[in-house]
């Protein structure tokens, strides 16, 4: 019989032969331990032996180291049920999982029933930014193309009343409150003045079209002395021969009818530029004020967007009163019963 001296001499010799080899177990070791190597490092280099990695890989059960595990535990947040379905497909999602993250750090749920109610808020708290950007357009398409509107309500008008006869009632001269129309006086000064310019005389067959245009017929009981009325007198004036000057004590020549008509035209001209300048600067100031008062959507719009964030913020109270009543619960502190108010009426 050996002692335990004698056992411990022997097995410094070498192994017994008479006794079970162990290599196979340690082989089998050997290869475990490769294989969880593999796994923290995250190698995917093939191993040379095929028999032995499809065998491990029918045995495994999933990741077994620390981190592996820690990964593992967020493959079902990833694929949640709500950040599939939230999002259109404009939307970035980065933007949406920071949020998700955020709130799971704020919130440490576990299980999940607090999982998916964590993901619950985070898709609400999305459709509130989509309500703001859904406010803010709705702003900006009242406001931002302001400008154009008004212009082409502007065209419109001066449209309509060119296409009427030239004996509109008043002339031009009446509505120059429209730029274009405004605009359309100036050009006809600018022309009548450069016939004028040109022949350096009166000629009534020619000019009356653009005067009429301007001023309308002539009217004796119009309060303002129209343009058109000057041309008149100048004219009478201009086209007297030389004994009906001398008869009613005519000193004036005829050229100078002609300048002082110019000079009228002048006059004119300036005046309408003053009131061009002037009313630009009033319909500027208009213009800002419209702005200001548009930054609130009108009542239908504004109406159908406080609705929705209503409803918004009862979904969102809700669903983090059951949030908290799950978390007090699990950690075993008390949890007053939920109150329900139903209103009738």
């Amino acid at each position: 019989m050996k002692t335990s001296e004698q056992e411990e001499s022997v097995e410094e010799l070498g192994p017994d032969p008479s006794r079970p080899s162990d290599n196979g177990s340690r082989v089998t070791t050997a290869q475990a331990s490769q294989s969880m190597d593999a796994e923290q490092s995250g190698s995917s280099k093939p191993r040379a032996n095929k028999g032995n990695s499809s065998s491990l890989a029918r045995r495994a059960t999933g990741p077994r180291t620390p981190a592996g595990k820690e990964r593992s535990k967020q493959n079902a947040r990833k694929h949640g049920i709500f950040s599939k379905v939230v999002l259109l497909k404009e939307e970035p999602r980065t933007e949406f999982n920071s949020l998700l993250q955020g709130l799971r750090e704020d919130l440490q749920p576990e299980g999940t029933l607090e999982e998916v109610l964590v993901e619950k808020l985070a898709a609400l708290l999305w459709r509130h930014r989509r309500l703001m950007i859904a406010e803010t357009a709705e702003i900006r398409k009242e406001v931002e193309f302001l400008d154009w509107e008004e212009e082409q309500h502007q065209e419109e008008w001066a449209n309509t009343i060119s296409d009427l006869t030239i004996d509109f009632p008043g002339g031009l001269m009446r509505r120059i409150e429209n730029p274009i129309i405004l605009q359309k006086c100036l050009d006809l000064l600018d022309d009548l003045k450069m016939r004028f310019e040109k022949r350096r005389g009166f000629d009534a067959e020619q000019d009356k079209e653009i005067l009429i245009k301007l001023c309308g017929p002539y009217n004796k009981s119009y309060w303002r002395r129209t343009l058109l009325d000057s041309y008149i007198a100048w004219m009478s004036i201009w086209s007297l021969t030389a004994e009906e000057r001398r008869q009613k004590e005519y000193s004036l020549p005829p050229e100078n009818c002609v300048q002082i008509f110019l000079e009228e035209i002048a006059r004119e001209k300036m005046w309408l530029n003053r009131y061009k300048k002037a009313r630009a600067s009033i319909e500027a100031e208009k213009m800002h004020l419209e702005v200001l008062r548009r930054n609130v959507p009108e009542a239908p719009e504004l109406d159908r967007l406080l609705r929705y964030e209503a409803s918004l913020d009862r979904s969102f109270d809700r669903t983090l009163g059951q949030l908290e009543r799950l978390q007090r619960l699990r950690a075993g502190q008390p949890v007053l019963p939920e109150l329900k108010v139903r209103l009738s009426g």
